[in-house]
């Protein structure tokens, strides 16, 4: 595992407040324009109707908004070349980087932390739980219940279920993922991400020192940080929803896409507060899924108001993100003061731009 001292702890101590005030001064700035400039402008793009329906998304927090319609850019506002923590959008990151390791043999769906020799060093695992399988970790349904960092303070008793039985949304499984991909990849998470997606994908912001990683004293089983601009996020998001291509070049299958993104557990089967609330009704690999009048959405949500949303059908993409900060120390500042993105806007927000898109593309709707 990567030993990288995380952004908070290696600030020098005789800088520490002229940094503070900086940093928090530089939440509010402006961004510079370079991220997505290689990428077409769509024949929509910055329409009147696009311009009236996100006319209203500073109002309600959102600090960088991206919409994406078959790879072309439609908008593009806000902070968005600034590096903002991704918070639990890491974890939808992690599961296309699990299709990739899994795709070059380093890992199996069904290896067992049992056959990884993988374990909790301050809270050594059962048998039971050592039968956990990477499947179950990527679909929430690991059965461990044990202290993560970041974790989900609700989590069940201790053996109230077994691996594979029930879905809870489990950080300590998320976190071992990263641990594992680290083991089996033979280098830092940063590395990992940088050379298979931000070289292939053309991020311009993303480099290894961007993934951070924080503990918890009740296990050794850390949580890995991953900071990244909303323009290189928006790369990411298209990737899944083009099924993995890039520009002709395969980076993952679009089998793995399909599977990540299905719900292998359902708010029809287990408990609907689970899922986000009564939000969304399913959890695949590290993603949300949600029925929308019909019409099926992925979705990966990170606290504050960071979200991606696609349409698969009409290959639409939505990126907002909410600067909760660029540090830890900056993130401390955010849960004083922060207010989370409106999340019933965003999502409103993509299903009228939706709506507006496909009857343009029909020829039914009005002039741009």
């Amino acid at each position: 595992m990567s030993t990288r001292p995380s952004r908070l702890r290696s600030i020098p101590k005789t800088a520490g407040l002229a940094l503070c005030l900086a940093l928090l001064c530089g939440c509010a700035a402006a961004t510079t324009p370079a991220g997505l400039e290689d990428l077409p402008k769509a024949p929509y793009w910055h329409a009147p109707r696009v311009l009236e329906l996100t006319s209203h998304a500073e109002a309600h927090r959102s600090d960088a908004l991206i919409i994406l319609k078959d790879g072309q850019v439609v908008y593009r506002h806000g902070q968005t070349a600034r590096k903002i923590n991704t918070h639990s959008v890491r974890k939808s990151i992690m599961a296309v980087l699990y299709g990739i390791a899994i795709e070059r043999g380093l890992l199996h769906r069904d290896d067992t932390l049992e056959t990884l020799g993988y374990d909790d060093r301050k809270a050594p695992l059962t048998p039971i739980e050592k039968q956990a399988t990477i499947a179950d970790l990527l679909k929430s349904r690991s059965g461990i219940h044990i202290d993560a960092s970041g974790q989900n303070w609700e989590r069940p008793p201790r053996h109230s279920s077994g691996p594979g039985e029930a879905f809870f949304y489990n950080n300590w499984g998320f976190n071992a993922l990263g641990d594992i991909l680290e083991r089996k990849a033979g280098m830092p998470l940063g590395e990992i991400m940088v050379e298979w997606l931000a070289k292939p994908l053309g991020m311009r912001h993303f480099t290894a020192g961007d993934v951070d990683w924080d503990g918890i004293k009740g296990s050794s089983v850390r949580q890995y940080i991953i900071y990244m601009s909303a323009d290189d996020l928006a790369r990411f998001a298209w990737l899944v929803a083009n099924e993995g291509d890039h520009r002709g070049h395969r980076l993952v299958s679009r089998a793995w896409i399909l599977e990540m993104t299905t719900a292998h557990s359902s708010s029809a089967t287990d408990p609907k507060e689970r899922f986000g609330g009564g939000f969304y009704d399913g959890y695949g690999y590290l993603w949300w899924t949600r029925d929308s009048n019909g019409r099926r959405r992925i979705c990966a949500d990170g606290w504050g108001g960071q979200y991606i949303i696609i349409d698969p059908d009409t290959r639409l993409v939505l990126v907002n993100r909410r600067n909760t900060g660029t540090n830890l120390l900056t993130q401390g500042w955010f849960l004083w003061r922060g207010i989370e993105t409106d999340k019933a806007y965003v999502f409103q927000l993509f299903e009228d731009v939706d709506r507006w898109l496909h009857a343009k593309d029909a020829g039914t709707g009005s002039a741009p």
